[in-house]
């Protein structure tokens, strides 16, 4: 019984010269689906039949040179790998290639090893950008398909049911997830030759999400089960530039903190890990707000109104309509999306002041950026509404 080896992706090439095509056909398929053509129009036919992991396409061709193939081929396809064939003296244009939206070129004639290990390299990008893809596809279902499913009944009632439940759903495939990344990262580390910055990249956000994920399970997790053991006394000027620094780790965004009289008056009881993360999504949301802004900045303005804590938090962004943002708070609101979240954040940051005797306003204007306003008792105000004595508060 003969054994049929598993073959590593497709490979499309198009070269209107027969001995390099035939030579890349000989090269590569013991390892790959290989399909040839001899001209860009009969290329881009197999490229629809097809679907290959990789394009490789001479650059001079007669009826339609390779730049204007690639031009083609990127508006059908904008995410498959193209490599680029160009004989000595055509560097000029390989390079125009490049900037037209080509991953990589090879000239003529090319080495056996190197051919060999581009297409490795490319094929294995094409596919992980396609299993992101298509992770981002299902966890679009799968999030409206639970806004629908919650939408049928009074939401606060049925999330209020449903929480353990919900949390114990999600818990599972976060688990599985992180299995298979560790899979993922594993892998890639023993074949280092098909590694790069942007399968790194690729790792890095499916990581953070995963990992906001788990966090949102826990914060749900801890809604309505108030822990007065971990109140402590928290300088809230300090928790907001830690915030800060978090966010700008990976953007460059415009970042202040301004406090009005002593920075040491601005305390509060509180969990720490709880205000922690409802003052990250905050921060998180008004990051997203001005990723389109010229000289993007986000700006915390502290000031005391009586026994309370005022925190402005105010961005240069797009803004809200009105009409949007009686509904923010509504958990599973259907303006949510996968990039901006499932609808949770908000909700869960509400609670989790309110537990803590606070309060979340919005003000918004579409153009003209937003202010999110967090009101919080004083660490000395806040010891009578939770009856607790002194002595148990950690220091």
């Amino acid at each position: 019984m003969v054994e049929t080896k598993e073959l590593l992706g497709k490979v499309l090439v198009i070269d209107d010269e027969r001995g390099p095509r035939e030579s890349l056909r000989m090269v590569l398929k013991y390892d790959y689906d290989i399909f040839l053509a001899d001209r860009v129009d009969s290329g881009i036919e197999l490229l629809r039949e097809k679907k290959p992991d990789l394009v490789i396409m001479d650059i001079r061709m007669p009826e339609k040179t390779g730049i204007e193939g690639l031009q083609e081929i990127r508006e059908i396809d904008p995410n498959v790998s193209i490599v680029m064939l160009t004989g000595y003296g055509d560097l000029e244009t390989a390079q125009q290639a490049i900037r037209y939206g080509a991953n990589d070129y090879l000239q003529k004639p090319f080495d056996t090893d190197d051919i060999q290990a581009v297409v490795r390299k490319y094929v294995d990008r094409s596919k992980l950008f396609s299993r992101k893809k298509q992770a981002q596809e299902e966890l679009q279902r799968m999030t409206q398909s639970l806004g629908r499913e919650v939408g049928r009944t009074n939401k606060l009632t049925s999330l209020g049911a449903a929480s353990a439940e919900l949390v114990h759903d999600l818990r599972n495939p976060l688990t599985i997830i992180r299995g298979y990344l560790d899979l993922l990262n594993y892998e890639l580390k023993e074949k280092q030759e098909s590694t790069s910055d942007e399968m790194n990249e690729y790792l890095d956000q499916i990581e953070k999400n995963v990992e906001r994920c788990a966090e949102l399970v826990e914060a749900w997790r801890a809604l309505g089960r108030f822990d007065f053991s971990q109140l402590q006394r928290l300088n809230l000027p300090r928790l907001v530039n830690d915030c800060f620094r978090d966010a700008a780790a990976h953007s460059d965004i415009s970042f202040s903190v301004e406090v009005e009289g002593s920075e040491e008056q601005y305390e509060m009881l509180g969990e720490r890990l709880q205000m922690k993360r409802a003052l990250q999504n905050l921060v998180d949301n008004a990051v997203i707000a001005v990723a389109h802004t010229p000289d993007p900045s986000i700006v915390a303005v502290f000031a005391m109104r009586n026994n309370d804590i005022d925190i402005k938090l105010r961005d240069n962004g797009c803004g809200v309509d009105t009409r949007r943002l009686r509904w923010i708070f509504e958990p599973f609101d259907n303006t949510a999306t996968v990039e901006k979240g499932a609808g949770l954040g908000l909700f869960i940051t509400k609670k989790v002041l309110e537990e803590h005797r606070g309060s979340l306003e919005f003000e918004s204007r579409p153009g003209h950026g937003t202010i999110v306003t967090v009101r919080v008792p004083q660490a000395h105000t806040a010891l009578g509404y939770f009856a607790r004595p002194e002595s148990m508060i950690q220091a």
